[in-house]
């Protein structure tokens, strides 16, 4: 009778054996992703942003001199370049239909020629820049005051709808400015002065990332948060030990710094176990 039972404890157990999906990478809105090393032993990357005509990523690092530079990586074949003639490049932006690609420095505005490597001085001179935008025409904000300002036919001009706040980083998308500054992340009716203050968690923003479905996200220094512009809150879709920066290949693969390197992340299928 002991027998019996024994086996029958043991077949049930059997019968409840399940396969369970395990992920040895990271996980992107339920997706398993591998984590592609594209290029390393940086210092500091960050200020993330991919043309995606030709598939190339800009960001700033710090060289040996303890300079800032403005770097370009294909994410293609990986061939990675210092950007020269262009003085402490601390930020840069990139116009989507044009794919022209603009520069910020401690000295002004450049514009940059990809294809024959050279950027050229174009305004604002002897100004510092923070951050960059570009949607119809060139944003930019200047450090220390983190005022915004627009370029446009060679003319700077203080931008009307943010001239009495601080921004540290933003993005334009579908009419809407977004920013953030020491207080949160807000965003804001183009045109208006009409602010709104998001329900976010305040966890280190290191910048925007528009990926290729128009889709608005936030870098913070935990992960990658998708902008809920509805519910006017935030929802982390990855989480990362430091993130310094992030942005989105011409596939919508996300692309971040991790403060030594670039990192891709790529879906990937994922292994099956046995679990009771």
């Amino acid at each position: 009778m002991k027998l019996i039972l024994i086996l029958s404890g043991l077949l049930t157990i059997q019968a409840t054996v399940i396969k369970r999906e395990t992920c040895d990478g990271v996980t992107v809105n339920g997706v398993c992703h591998r984590q592609e090393i594209l290029h390393e032993n940086l210092d500091s990357p960050a200020s993330l942003n991919v043309d995606l005509k030709s598939n190339i990523l800009y960001f700033r690092h710090i060289l040996r001199n303890f300079e800032y530079t403005i770097a370009r990586l294909n994410l293609d074949t990986k061939e990675f370049k210092n950007i020269e003639g262009v003085t402490f490049g601390y930020s840069q932006a990139v116009d989507r239909n044009s794919h022209d690609v603009y520069i910020g420095s401690i000295d002004g505005l450049y514009k940059y020629d990809a294809v024959d490597d050279k950027a050229t001085f174009i305004g604002a001179k002897n100004a510092t820049i923070w951050s960059m935008y570009y949607k119809d025409v060139l944003y930019y904000s200047l450090f220390p005051m983190k005022s915004v300002y627009t370029f446009e036919n060679g003319v700077s001009k203080k931008y009307p709808d943010l001239e009495d706040t601080k921004v540290d980083y933003f993005l334009i998308n579908d009419g809407f400015i977004y920013f953030i500054n020491a207080t949160g992340l807000y965003s804001q009716k183009k045109g208006t002065k009409d602010t709104v203050l998001y329900n976010s968690p305040y966890n280190g923003f290191v910048g925007f990332a528009l990926d290729t479905k128009g889709k608005v996200h936030v870098c913070m220094i935990d992960g990658v948060y998708v902008v809920k512009k509805d519910s006017l809150t935030v929802e982390k879709i990855i989480d990362l030990d430091y993130v310094d920066g992030c942005s989105f290949d011409k596939n919508n693969n996300i692309v971040y710094s991790d403060g030594a390197k670039l990192v891709r992340l790529l879906p990937v299928s994922v292994k099956k176990v046995d679990i009771m």
